[in-house]
């Protein structure tokens, strides 16, 4: 018959369930953005004299005809698994920890050069302007910048809470002419932290530029990824993004860090969802996340395109030891899934199975598992003894 483990996923009546456990606690969000809040602030109010903290010659790339502007006026676009609401608390503190993402755009001229147009900004005294406001302030706040990250700036405020903040160019005239076709006076909009969403929707692709410690600008358009996935939400249902939190605490229960990235899981359920949505029951996210567990494995052992930049990917730096810990952890969890679901009648060891690839954060209640009348073979179940010796043979033998 097998068992539903809807329940253990979802939580069922006043019992929680895996997604509540992954939840990142109320005083922890508030703590963040209270932190992303007090150093907007700090950032906007600081770079009206920025003058006060950098030279000239530090951030700007001087012309004859270009004058640097008295002030600067950045607005601030959340980023990351905040925006997309994919976040979860952290299991093994340390080395994990919850990170809020921000974006800081500031409008500056673009100079031509070399056939192409670049920001006025230097984009190390970009970093240079930004540290040394927050360097002061962090030291007042208890928090700790750290200036070891190439495309960001990081500020640690305990030790399993931290902030980054990516800094973007974007053209001036560009952004002001947007502001004024939306009848929005600029003083008016420099007083709010936010950069407004007509504006961010419009700027040109190839005009938003992010600064690079060691490489200095790139074409870089947040937007890509967030509205990426916010179709695919918008699509296929809020079960989707459920599936890629479920992910998300399974590879934080199996390894302590690694180079498995938020994104390729989240590619994985995307595409699994593309290819066969419609088949997956809206009300069973552990069909669902059993579907997406039969695909990971051949996933991983590709190469991991990036969902939105051509020719990029996402197991840049993975040496082929790092994939084959990866594809064999996958197909453990696919084996788990099989196994608890199909193999067993007894909820507490389907329960035990679930802990294994899940780790404590599985609810170990009974009462959340049912009987289920589904036939749940074609993912890639056990219906043979072939489906249990082609995990052995993908390296791991804890299920021999």
């Amino acid at each position: 018959m097998g068992l539903n483990l809807d329940g253990v996923f979802r939580g069922r009546g006043d019992k929680d369930g895996y997604q509540q456990a992954l939840q990142v606690d109320d005083q922890s969000e508030k703590r963040l953005r209270l932190a992303r809040d007090k150093i907007r602030r700090e950032l906007r109010d600081a770079l009206r004299n920025w003058s006060d903290v950098v030279s000239p010659e530090q951030l700007f790339e001087i012309h004859e005809s270009f004058d640097p502007p008295y002030s600067l006026r950045p607005k601030f676009r959340m980023q990351g698994s905040f925006a997309y609401h994919t976040h979860i608390s952290a299991e093994k503190t340390p080395p994990q920890q919850i990170d809020l993402d921000d974006g800081m755009f500031l409008p500056v001229s673009f100079l031509q050069g070399n056939g192409a147009s670049h920001p006025a900004l230097m984009s190390a005294g970009y970093f240079e302007a930004v540290e040394a406001v927050l360097r002061p302030f962090c030291k007042r706040e208890g928090w700790e910048l750290n200036s070891d990250k190439s495309s960001c700036v990081r500020v640690q405020l305990s030790r399993d809470e931290h902030m980054d903040v990516a800094l973007y160019a974007v053209p001036d005239a560009e952004f002001y002419e947007l502001n004024e076709a939306l009848n929005e006076a600029v003083k008016a909009d420099s007083a709010d932290f936010e950069l407004n969403e007509a504006v961010y929707r419009d700027l040109a692709s190839d005009r938003i530029m992010l600064a690079h410690r060691d490489e200095g600008w790139k074409e870089s358009d947040p937007r890509k990824l967030e509205s990426w996935f916010k179709d695919a939400v918008h699509g296929h249902g809020a079960q989707l993004r459920r599936q890629c939190r479920y992910l998300k605490g399974w590879r934080d229960s199996q390894w302590e860090s690694c180079g498995l990235a938020s994104i390729a899981l989240m590619s994985s359920v995307v595409t699994t969802y593309e290819e066969e949505g419609s088949e997956l029951p809206e009300n069973r996210d552990d069909l669902a996340l059993l579907a997406v567990a039969s695909r990971l494995p051949k996933v991983l052992a590709d190469r991991v395109k990036n969902p939105v930049v051509e020719g990029a990917y996402l197991d840049e730096g993975w040496s082929p030891e790092d994939r084959q810990a990866y594809i064999c952890a996958a197909q453990s969890l696919h084996w788990d899934l099989a196994s608890a679901m199909k193999e067993t009648d007894d909820p507490e060891a389907a329960l035990g199975r679930l802990a294994v690839a899940f780790g404590e954060r599985i609810p170990m209640d009974g009462d959340l598992v049912s009987e289920d009348g589904t036939r749940v073979l074609d993912h890639g179940l056990l219906n043979d003894s072939g489906g249990k010796e082609a995990v052995k043979l993908g390296g791991s033998n804890r299920h021999a």
